[in-house]
């Protein structure tokens, strides 16, 4: 996250050491003054926001703009008296020579404070046109509304010492409040927080088989090390209502999840309720975790958003996708990430669902070659190999290596990864010998295996095995020309139990 240090500078202090946030100035010092003075640096958050219902305290931030900061007001108290509002004129420089642009203030004399303990009460950026682009968030009743999208919000305690330059961080927020379906990116000239969007929507089917519309809460939370941290919504419910017509009908639930720098994971809880139509036992029906890059296959195109479809009850119809499994299922529930080889940029999600001798799988596949077939298959070591315990890998460049026994020409082939991945135990095939074709540079696939005894010995068990898909468009040769190379590696990823 990108912090833009805020400068507000003062006249020669007396030399006190505080804390590391301090900078102490000694030499040449008035030992008399009692002077000091604060700088602010600032982390920039962005918040997407489709559904304003679900977080109501968010309407209080400014709209995102891409203007540039010209202008900071600052509140500051002492002793539970507010001082007059502070503006300081916004100066920009690229402070650390890393490309990026650094705003801080200039100097101002109404900054130079008597030694003490201060509360930062308020802190806005204006554009030079004087409208507010982004606000500190407040909180100052510790009710923990801004929890998972900022550290610390207003107020903040300062405790100035004399003769010492304070730097503060203060994050500050603008919100972007879209409807469901519109999805657009923001583009800043600094790196900050992203929030994105997932929504659902339930089926419940008694034993009959007959759909209706479900009724259903949600509880989500942010996981970290696998385990749950903060409670991003508590028991946000999809109300079965009727419509103009006399028919039942439910918008689907959607939520703003926070996706920063590297991978983030969220975790689901999803409880059934009765309506009207049908009656049933209110128990949590799905329960699991998903991440950012799960969350972004739902993207559909620039502006659209596909949700999470489930199906509950005797709808006798998988998920769509399964991404989620049930709590109470006595089957075993696996998922595989599959990452991109051989710079392919494809990312493809892989589901299994292991009951008795039947296998149910799935694979939703992004960014591969249009209308062609791509082979896929669960790859992994039989037991009894001297690798099987450790379990399959996805191979790295480090395959392609004559040392490794590789050809140097710059991509992992299907025998250079063989040594990670281990042969073929299931051909994830659509029928016979066909794989499923790539329409729009995308596909989805899903099938159920009933495995004889020898099969099911060969794929189990999943969490030792992997993913991999086929297919890419490639000069192999460096001869110039690509064509289609149907046996390159260009996705893989391992199962892990749900």
């Amino acid at each position: 996250m990108k912090h833009f240090r805020i400068t507000l500078m003062s006249i020669a202090m007396m030399a006190l050491l505080f804390s590391s946030c301090s900078k102490e100035e000694s030499e040449g010092m008035d030992e008399t003054s009692q002077k000091a003075s604060l700088s602010f640096g600032a982390t920039l958050n962005d918040l997407l926001n489709r559904r304003a219902d679900t977080k109501q305290h968010f309407s209080d931030l400014p709209e995102c703009s891409d203007a540039a900061p010209a202008s900071v007001m600052v509140v500051l108290s002492s002793g539970g008296v507010e001082m007059d509002p502070v503006t300081l004129d916004v100066l920009s420089d690229d402070l650390d020579d890393d490309g990026m642009m650094d705003y801080y203030t200039d100097y101002s004399d109404d900054l130079e404070l008597t030694p003490g303990t201060y509360e930062l009460e308020e802190f806005i950026v204006y554009d030079a046109e004087d409208n507010i682009i982004w606000i500190a968030p407040i909180d100052d009743d510790d009710s923990g509304e801004f929890d998972g999208y900022v550290v610390d919000a207003l107020p903040i305690t300062i405790n100035l010492g004399a003769g010492v330059k304070k730097y503060v961080d203060v994050e500050v927020l603008c919100y972007d409040q879209r409807v469901v379906n519109q999805y657009g990116y923001l583009f800043f000239d600094f790196e900050g927080k992203e929030i994105i969007d997932f929504c659902i929507f339930g089926n419940f089917c008694p034993p009959n088989g007959r759909h209706y519309v479900a009724s259903y809460s949600v509880d989500v939370w942010n996981y970290v090390d696998g385990e749950t941290t903060e409670q991003l919504y508590d028991d946000v419910t999809a109300e079965v209502v009727m419509d103009a017509n006399g028919d039942y009908m439910a918008n689907p639930v959607c939520f703003q999840l926070p996706d920063g720098e590297g991978d983030d994971e969220y975790y689901f809880e999803i409880t059934i309720h009765e309506t009207d139509e049908y009656s049933t036992t209110e128990r949590i029906i799905r329960a699991g975790t998903i991440t950012d890059t799960e969350v972004r296959s739902f993207f559909d195109g620039d502006d659209n958003l596909e949700y999470y479809h489930f199906f509950y009850g005797g709808c006798n119809q998988p998920d769509n996708p399964p991404v989620f499994p049930d709590p109470q299922d006595e089957a075993m529930n696996y998922k595989a990430c599959l990452k991109d080889l051989n710079d392919s940029g494809a990312i493809a999600f892989s589901y299994a669902r292991l009951e008795g001798n039947t296998l149910f799988t799935s694979v939703l596949a992004y960014n591969v070659e249009p209308g062609e077939m791509h082979p896929q298959h669960i790859h992994g070591f039989t037991e009894g190999s001297d690798v099987e315990e450790m379990g399959a890998s996805c191979p790295d460049m480090s395959d392609d290596a004559i040392v490794n026994g590789g050809n140097n020409n710059g991509f992992i082939e299907i025998g250079e990864g063989a040594s990670d991945y281990g042969p073929v135990q299931l051909a994830l095939t659509t029928d016979g010998t066909n794989f499923p074709v790539a329409t729009g540079g995308m596909y989805f696939y899903e099938r159920t295996y009933n495995l004889s005894n020898a099969d099911l010995e060969l794929v189990t068990p999943l969490d030792k095995k992997v993913v991999v898909i086929h297919g890419l468009d490639v000069d192999l040769d460096g001869v110039g020309g690509e064509e289609y190379e149907a046996s390159l590696p260009i996705a893989c990823g391992a199962y892990i139990m749900q």
